[in-house]
């Protein structure tokens, strides 16, 4: 299914991230995507299963959790951090910061998938290592 994608940051987030981004608590803080209970019935999903979100500029596999405050249908939310890297626009207009906040006409495709959710550490290397982006 086709959905906008809208980033930013998230409590948890930042609490994870100041914790240490190579403990789980970041991966469960960070490696989400926040889908309204009506698209989670429509994707077939539950909170905890796996989707994969693809865009024109990668793809990432995260965890589903329902949204806790009201989101449009056909908006998803990915908090700010290396898994929503993966699939927003990698220009920064030099400030080092990938375009977040959900531009115009950002629609990315997501899936239920059985494929492993990466940790940060194994995302990176896959991302740039491994792929050479």
């Amino acid at each position: 299914m086709k959905f906008f994608l809208n980033t930013g940051r998230t409590i948890w987030q930042g609490e994870a991230m100041e914790a240490g981004k190579n403990l789980d608590m970041y991966v469960k803080a960070a490696g989400v995507v926040y889908i309204n209970e009506e698209d989670m019935e429509k994707l077939g999903v539950e909170e905890g299963d796996k989707v994969k979100v693809k865009s024109e500029y990668g793809e990432v596999v995260v965890h589903v959790k329902k949204a806790t405050e009201r989101m449009p249908e056909g908006m998803i939310y990915i908090p700010m951090g290396p898994w929503a890297n993966c699939v927003v626009k990698p220009d920064t207009h030099s400030t080092g910061m990938p375009t977040f906040k959900g531009y115009p006409g950002f629609y990315v495709e997501v899936e239920k998938t059985d494929e492993e959710l990466l940790d940060m550490r194994a995302l990176m290397r896959k991302k740039y290592i491994e792929t050479g982006e």
